[in-house]
């Protein structure tokens, strides 16, 4: 029978601590503070001859023999499947033109903004507004839509002089994890990123009786990733282990959802299951040990990080390093974005704006071919929920002149220097080739350096790394 003093779920915040399970039922008060908040016709009347004369017939029969030779109107059939073509070739370079001439446009804003001509700026983006529709057939229009809304975005806030950060209020939660799941459900990158974590994550916990996974921010997939982990730690020889789960997030409400998802699902494999919620960024922890669980005496922990730019989910990056030592994981499994140093979120704005325009045209190149439809409102979820909001926080808010501090030009550097050591990729690439096929333009590589990266039609678009912690267990932060 199952223990039920470890079927339970916690949630504090800054005035009440909450204890609950994983059947429904009301909060009861406890006293641990582990946690922060889309048909012939003849005329009557006239004789008509049956058969007319044979010069008629002469006349009649040249010109079925030249009816057969031309087409409607008169015009040869030849001509008009050459006519036809040439409209073709004329609408293809007509499209080449419009595309060319919006991103030339879009450059202009951006070289204009980068060195502080607004007016510059401000025409281009006139001109690209009556050009470019997040509704469009062309991905390319699509994506050019996007970047003007963003430079549009940066350029309001250049000329009122004031930037603040995407907010991340309890409505944008809920549409940011519907357009995150349409994401995962339509390209196969979150799926394939989720699919390498969770198998170094159980090779970690092999022959492990107490496990915990603690998940940096847990908002935007919500319990998506561990959904999948539970049935297999469940079938595990032996028997499950006795499992923790600690969320960061910055919505409480989300991270009860997450939370009552696995519970009920750990119940209904016979899982004992802890979930703890910390309603804060990690970069905002304080005080690990006041804010988290206390450790176990023989624990394995997996520390998960999904890096995005939907908002600023870290907070400090040095508090989160602090925070990654003091866990001491057995693995740490990081997922970024290949948009050049510091995640695309650092170094001079020009330099954001090429890097992002070059890993988001490919983005909407992999929507466009995974949902080609004119009207799919899956795709058009994802391109405004998901890529339309990192884009504009990419653009106009990163950057530390913008957000008001540094960031670190590489986390995977950051890493090395802190203790962590990388683990091997394993039979990674083999597991993810199957899920991002290459028949259909996708590309999965292994640097040999327990880093695989997913792309699309090589570029690289996602890193998967996986880490481990090495320094001795006095050397907390």
């Amino acid at each position: 029978m199952q223990d039920s003093s470890l079927g339970l779920m916690q949630f504090h915040d800054h005035h009440h601590q909450y204890l609950y399970g994983s059947s429904a039922g009301p909060y009861l008060p406890h006293h641990h503070g582990f946690i922060q908040a889309d048909e012939d016709q003849r005329c009557t009347g006239k004789d008509v001859p049956d058969l007319p004369e044979p010069a008629t017939v002469g006349i009649a029969g040249q010109m079925e023999e030249a009816s057969g030779a031309r087409g409607d109107g008169g015009v040869p059939v030849e001509e008009r499947k050459e006519a036809g073509v040439r409209v073709e070739e004329e609408e293809a370079e007509e499209e080449d033109a419009h595309g060319m001439r919006m991103i030339a446009l879009l450059m202009e804003c951006a070289v204009a903004m980068s060195v502080g001509n607004l007016a510059d700026a401000n025409g281009a983006l006139l001109e690209l507004s009556q050009m470019a529709s997040p509704y469009a057939l062309s991905c390319g229009e699509r994506l050019v839509a996007y970047f003007g809304r963003a430079m549009a975005a940066r350029l309001m806030s250049s000329w009122v002089g004031v930037c603040a950060p995407l907010q991340l209020a309890p409505p944008a939660c809920t549409a940011i994890h519907a357009a995150f799941r349409a994401f995962y459900n339509v390209a196969p990158f979150a799926r394939s990123a989720y699919l390498a974590c969770n198998q170094a994550i159980l090779e970690a916990f092999r022959g492990k009786r107490l496990v915990h996974v603690v998940d940096l921010d847990i908002v935007p997939g919500g319990a998506l990733q561990w959904l999948s982990l539970l049935p297999a730690l469940a079938a595990r020889p032996g028997g499950p282990p006795v499992l923790r789960v600690t969320g960061f997030g910055v919505s409480a409400s989300a991270l009860h959802d997450a939370g009552n998802q696995l519970a009920a699902l750990a119940s209904k494999l016979g899982i004992p299951f802890e979930f703890y919620a910390v309603a804060k960024r990690p970069g905002d922890v304080v005080d690990a040990v006041t804010d988290l669980p206390s450790r176990r005496p023989g624990e394995a922990v997996a520390v998960h990080w999904l890096r995005h730019a939907l908002y600023d989910a870290a907070g400090d990056d040095d508090v989160t390093i602090r925070l990654m030592r003091w866990l001491e994981p057995k693995v740490l499994t990081l997922v970024e974005q290949e948009r050049g140093p510091a995640g695309g979120d650092g170094g001079q704005f020009l330099d954001r704006f090429v890097s992002a325009l070059h890993h988001y045209s490919a983005v909407f190149d992999v929507l466009g071919a995974a949902r080609p439809a004119d009207e799919d409102a899956s795709r058009h979820l994802v391109e405004n929920g998901v890529l339309g909001r990192e884009i504009g926080n990419v653009l106009a808010v990163a950057g530390p002149a913008r957000s008001g501090r540094e960031r670190f030009g590489s986390w995977q550097e950051e890493l090395a220097r802190n203790g962590f050591l990388r683990a091997s990729g394993g039979g990674r690439v083999q597991l993810l080739a199957g899920a991002c096929p290459a028949a259909l333009g996708y590309t999965v590589a292994d640097d040999h350096g327990g880093t695989v990266r997913l792309g699309w039609k090589g570029t690289p678009l996602y890193a998967v790394s996986t880490w481990t912690w090495c320094a001795p267990p006095h050397a907390r932060a």
